[in-house]
């Protein structure tokens, strides 16, 4: 059984009491923080800044947990001076997520740099994937990978986790993207990314074109989302299977007062959703 969360990349719209409220209404146990209204990056608004106590006050009082944080830091830098602005708002995250009691903080790897192979990036990337782990060792965290980018090939991947060999960098594993852009069958993924994967972003969507995919409402696309779940939660999976619906970036797709509750059904309908 797997507990339920949304990431905010989702509502937009909502206000921080609107978020709680919903997800306590809608059925879900915690909430992802992607971005609040107008700012992506939460990390210097006062509600997690001078108001952080009343943020916790809310959430608690609406019984919801948060999930994680999700950065925007890209770890495939080899640039000095850029990967110290990236690494700080990592650091950002970590910090909140320490104080909030969420335990995983979500990063990139990037596009491979202008400039670079996969390969001649990779010491730089090990490099940089070493010191968020020593970082969220300091907060009590983990720094989630997510498969994105120029990162979805699974056996790489593992590769990956191998060689940075740190217990604080694991997986967050987004179904859509190993499938979708290099048709790994779940069984697959699964197997090569079982023993990192501590976070999971859940959507479902139908191939328009070559390279191109346009979400749908969960069990209407063509990824196998239900199976992929299920190998989760038969392998132990103890993370949360976070909903994200990509509103903030395709204004076009249904609100999340269709979404949101969609998912909650139909993962109960698979017998998938833990109680709440």
């Amino acid at each position: 059984m797997l507990k339920l969360s949304f990431s905010t990349l989702g509502c937009p719209d909502w206000t921080l009491r609107e978020i709680a409220h919903n997800a306590a209404r809608m059925g879900y146990h915690a909430v992802d923080f992607r971005g609040l209204l107008k700012s992506v990056d939460v990390t210097g608004l006062p509600e997690f800044a001078a108001d952080r106590a009343a943020t916790r006050r809310l959430f608690e009082d609406a019984g919801v947990a948060i999930s994680g944080f999700a950065a925007s830091t890209r770890c495939a830098v080899a640039d000095p001076s850029e990967w110290a602005t990236q690494f700080d708002e990592a650091r950002r995250n970590m910090e909140l997520a320490q104080a909030f009691g969420a335990h995983v903080v979500r990063v990139f790897g990037g596009a491979v740099p202008k400039g670079h192979t996969i390969e001649s990036i990779w010491p730089h990337l090990v490099a940089n994937l070493r010191a968020l782990g020593d970082a969220a060792e300091r907060f009590g965290v983990v720094a989630a990978l997510e498969t994105h980018d120029a990162w979805t090939d699974s056996a790489l991947f593992a590769r990956l986790m191998r060689e940075t060999d740190h217990p604080r960098v694991r997986v967050l594993w987004d179904l859509c993207n190993p499938y979708f852009e290099k048709r790994e069958s779940p069984e697959t993924t699964h197997a090569r990314l079982a023993p990192y994967v501590v976070s999971t972003h859940v959507k479902d969507a139908v191939e328009t074109a070559p390279g191109k995919h346009e979400y749908r409402f969960l069990g209407e696309g063509e990824v196998p989302v239900r199976r992929m779940l299920e190998l989760l939660a038969q392998g132990g999976y103890r993370g949360y299977a976070i909903l994200e619906w990509e509103k903030r970036w395709r204004p076009a797709l249904p609100a999340p007062e269709l979404a949101f509750p969609q998912f909650v059904a139909k993962l109960r309908e698979w017998g998938l959703a833990a109680p709440r």
